[in-house]
Parts: structure tokens; sequence; C-alpha cells
């Protein structure tokens, strides 16, 4: 069986499942070089095919993730082209207006400047004939129908196949079975939560895995306009003049630096918005633009106050939540996926409920891996078991030629044959980039695609701040740590997996192991993990450092210039590694120095 399953919204991209297992994902966004593309994956899902020496025509079936899509994303790329200010403009324009005043506004119009019909693959003259601006006010079911059409005609023109080879699949069964079968849990009456901001007019769903029907079974769905969680945060990072959609970590991040009475207050102000009812969710239905609903109540805050309290806000409902559905449901056994999964310090808490004994969040679980869990529920309806997700290098090669290498001028390049000769460089404080092996999928480097450093020395965490990654500076880097040494620096009593950097941990001895870099300011790390199987080289190199240094870890960022996408290939590598302060670019088979 071969199942091709592919994204259209923020960050698209594709999935390829042959059998029971996954051997390739990536996003659009590696291959066009705009962070969080959203335009149709044309490349993507050419070089999945390629990497699997396939045709379009081999598939068994392509899977769009899911039903009700909107052409908007993907016309204007809005994840991409939008800045703030743009953002802002939309809230004011047009959710006000719509929301409060209950005007008819068009969205289109607001931004028609960003509209792109380029990028579709296939006969561009029917695409300029589609009547888009008939698509909102409102979006009706025969709208869905007809963006439905849109995207399999391309899929088909594309891939060479009839449009009755592809389907939908409702986006929370995506993200419920790539949170299940991308775990290694298999337990019976595994509890599998997904939350997010919106997907099919849902924001959350509750499943259960019968072991004996081998299958998911749902159990409880939430209303995308009860379980409003995720916009909340969403239109607060926008409230504080960042990029909403893609800046919510830095929120989240610059949450442990103010613990005082302000928090409070301002978490009271989001207890008004929504409140926790046993499993039910309820939000103030007299709040009917968030955003507004933001700009009248937190003006007298500072920005660390409001961080601090929607962190702390955010965390009380979602431990509440689950608290109550183990209850509710006798599960000892959690995974969780969807948007709100990536916030790692409230996947900590959960992990600490007393109730849980097993708890795993996979890797990247925003919509980009919505195309993994397609493929693995398609491939559960019809019998098949999938393989768990053991790997998050799931793109191409970092393959190259010396001829490629040679060009680059001020440089020494030396055999790569011994772990010891990236030891000497990082002892000496030397900051290095690997482009080694196959690309990880999602937003974290895991370190095939990273920056790796020292993280004993102040000093390399600032160069990398300052000179390469130009990162807010209340944000720390992370740091991969040996599995089987984590106890010398984190606090993981009931050895919570975390191999894709998905759940912070409490450190241990506070700064004395950990410098400020790789860790918060409330001495939590979000670690990776790290097991010689995953990684063999990598875990090599950070047991000979700690064999030197007594710390089984090392700093762990991803390989881009600031916001860019991690680099893919050689090309991508050598680009930023000449337009950076990084000293080293540790390749397959050669070691790269500036001199």
């Amino acid at each position: 069986m071969k199942i091709l399953a592919v994204t259209l919204e923020k960050c698209s991209g594709c999935a390829l499942l042959i059998n029971d297992k996954i051997i390739f994902s990536t996003s659009e966004e590696r291959y066009s070089r705009i962070k969080s593309d959203s335009s149709f994956p044309k490349q993507s899902i050419l070089h999945a095919l390629k990497f699997a020496n396939i045709q379009g025509s081999d598939l068994d079936q392509v899977i769009i993730c899911g039903n009700k899509l909107s052409l908007i994303p993907s016309l204007t790329n809005e994840y991409s082209t939008l800045d703030v200010d743009d953002q802002l403009k939309i809230m004011k324009k047009y959710w006000y207006p719509k929301l409060v005043e209950k005007k008819s506004v068009s969205f289109l119009e607001i931004i028609k400047d960003k509209i792109n019909l380029e990028q579709f693959p296939f006969n561009t003259k029917f695409a300029k004939g589609f009547d888009y601006f008939s698509l909102e006010n409102p979006y009706t079911e025969n709208d869905a129908k007809r963006v439905s059409v849109f995207f399999k005609d391309i899929l088909a023109d594309l891939l060479q196949i009839d449009t009755s080879k592809i389907s939908h699949m409702e986006h929370d069964w995506c993200h419920a079975a790539y949170a299940f079968y991308a775990s290694p849990i298999r337990d019976d009456n595994t509890l599998v939560v997904t939350a997010d901001a919106w997907g099919d007019d849902l924001s959350g769903s509750i499943s259960i895995f019968d072991k004996k029907e081998n299958q998911l079974k749902r159990v409880k769905e939430y209303d995308h306009r009860d379980f409003q969680l995720a916009r909340i945060y969403r239109y607060t990072t926008l409230y504080m003049r960042l990029l909403a959609n893609e800046h919510e970590y830095k929120v989240m991040g610059l949450a442990p630096y103010y613990t005082g009475p302000k928090r409070e207050e301002v978490e009271k102000i989001f207890d008004k918005m929504l409140e926790l009812d046993g499993l039910e969710f309820k939000f103030n239905k007299e709040i009917p633009d968030i955003f507004n609903f933001l700009e009248n109540n937190l003006d007298s805050f500072r920005f660390d106050h409001i961080a601090s309290g929607l962190q702390k806000f955010t965390e009380k409902i979602l431990v509440n939540w689950f608290t109550n559905l183990i209850t509710e449901y006798q599960c000892t056994s959690v995974v969780f996926s969807g948007g709100i999964s990536m916030n790692v310090k409230a996947n900590m808490l959960i992990s600490e409920i007393p109730q849980i004994k097993h708890f795993f969040v996979p890797g990247a679980g925003t919509d980009e891996t919505l195309p993994i869990g397609a493929c693995y529920h398609h491939a559960e309806i019809n019998g098949i078991s999938p393989q768990s997700l053991n790997t998050m290098y799931l793109g191409e090669n970092a393959s190259y030629t010396e001829n490629e290498i040679n060009k680059i001028p001020n440089c020494k390049i030396t055999k790569f044959t011994d772990v010891e000769q990236i030891l000497s460089h990082l002892l000496n404080n030397k900051i290095i980039a690997t482009c080694r092996g196959r690309m990880e999928m999602g937003q974290r480097s895991l370190g095939n695609r990273s920056i790796l450093a020292d993280p004993r020395d102040v000093e390399n965490i600032q160069k990398i701040n300052h000179s390469i990654k130009m990162r807010d500076f209340w944000m720390p880097f992370a740091p991969v740590v040996l599995f089987d040494k984590q106890d010398e620096l984190l606090d993981n009593p009931k050895k919570i997996d975390s191999p894709f950097m998905t759940i912070a941990f409490n450190t241990i001895n506070g700064r004395n192991k950990i410098p400020v870099g790789v860790q918060q300011a409330d001495e939590t790390a979000r670690a990776q993990l790290l097991k010689k199987e995953q990684n063999a080289i990598l875990w090599e190199l950070i047991s000979k450092f700690y064999e030197k240094t007594g710390i089984p870890a090392l700093v762990n960022t991803s390989f881009n210039l600031h916001g860019e996408p991690i680099v893919r290939n050689i090309d991508d590598a050598i680009r930023v590694f000449k337009n950076s302060d990084l000293d080293i670019l540790w390749l397959e088979d050669h070691i790269i120095e500036k001199i």
C-alpha cells in the first residue's frame, strides 16, 4: 500500500506511507525558503515521489488533510506574507466590523495584494477564473465542495491520476492518529487528546485506543466556538505585537521572567474568557471579538505581566482538563497532539499528574504533521497497524560532491574520520553547524541540521544569539541530553521520554550544571533526550564530551538564519555558513573550518 497525504494550509507539505511505515515527510518551506510557507506543496510532493522512486500512478490513495478547506491561506500565503501590521489591520478592518458591528466585509479585499495564482502547477487560467471572492460571508458546504474539486484537480494533474483516487480526511482524526501511532505507547485504553485553534469546526477531540479491536475510537469532540484556548493564546500574541500563528513560543519563553502579583490579575482576566466545567469548556458568549476584549482589558499591564498570566492560565486549564479526562475515562497512558501540544511547559505539568504513568507528545504536533496522521488513520481503517514513528529524520539526505565544497573560499577542508575531531572543536569553544544524514521534519533540529556548542560557556550562547540566530534576549536555547545520563541534569522520575523536544523538564541544581543559555528563567529546559539508536554519531559525540567535561549535553539549536526555515541541503548550509559567524560546518564526510 502506497499512500500520499498532503496538507494545504499553514506550513503545507506531505507525507508518504508505504505498507505500514512513513518513509518520507517534509514541508514546502524547505524548498521555497519561505518560513511557514502555505502555498501549494508541489516541490514537497515531487521530492517524496523521487525519494521513494515511484510515480504518481503507483499511489493507491492520495489524501487531503481536512474536509472544510479554505482557499484563502493558499491564495495569499497568509502565514508567510502577512506581518504584524497586516494582522493588526485585519483585526481592525475585518474581524471587528464583522464580529462586533455585524457588517459584511471582504477579507480578500483587505489583502488582495497578497493573492498569488502562479503557485498552482496546472492551467493557471482555470485558477484565475475561479471565483474565490465568493468563498466568504458565509462559507457554505457548497463552497467547501468547490474548493475540494479545485484541489483535487490540481493534485490529479500533478500526479497524473484520476480524481477518484483522492479523498479527504477530517482534521482532528489526522491529529489523533498522529498522536497515537507516532508514539511508542500501545497500551489498551490509551487516552488520545488533540487540541488546537480550528479544524473542520472542531478545536479538540478525545479518542481511546481499543487494543482488542486495534483501533482508535472517538469518545468526545469540542466545537471551536466553545474551546477557544488556542485562539486566546494566538490573539494575545498579536496584542503583544508579535506575529500570531508563529511567535506564540516567544510568549511562553517570556512568561517565567515575571512571577509577581500582576500575574494573578492578568490570569483573572483570562478566567473571564474561558472556563472548564468538568469535561466541558465554556467560552464567554458576551465576548464577540477576542482581540478587542484584550485591547480593552490588558492595556494597563506590561508585556511580561501578560505573558506570565496567560501561560499560568493555560497551564491551569490544561492540567485540570487532563486530570478530569483521566478520571472520567480511567486512563493512565496519554498521548497529545495539535497546536496546543507545542506548549512544552504545559506538557511538563501534564506529565506530572499523579495518575499518568505513560505520557508522550510526538514531534511537531502542529498542522505540518497532519499528513503523517492521515496516512496512519487510512492504514488503520484498512486493517493495517502502522509502525511507531521512532525518528523525525524523514526528509532528504544531505548528499554533495567534493566539487561543491571545494568552491567555498577562505576555508580549511579536512576529511571527517572520527568524532574526536568535532570534540576538539567543541572543547575550543567553536560553534559547529551540522548538515548530514536525513533532514528533520518539523521546526526542531535534532542533530542533523543543527547548531551545536559547549553549554558551559555563556559566551557561546551569546555568540550564537547575536551573530547567527538573532533571537530575542529572553529566549533560551535547548540542550540535547543523553537519555541514560538525564538524571544528572533533569528531574524526570517517571522517565517520560521526549526525543523530539516536546516536553520541558525541571533542572537539577539550577545553574550549577546547565548555564542560563539552555534553560528558562524558571530553571526548566526543553531537552531532546537522545538514545544511541536514534542518532548514533551524535550520541557518541556527546558521550565523548561527557567523558571530558562531566556534562552529558550540548547546546542544540536549529541551523538557519533568523526568519528562514531550517537548511535543507548543502547549498543552504554553505550559504548560511558563509553569512554567519559559525566556525565549523560538519558534513557527512568532511569538516569545513573558516580560516
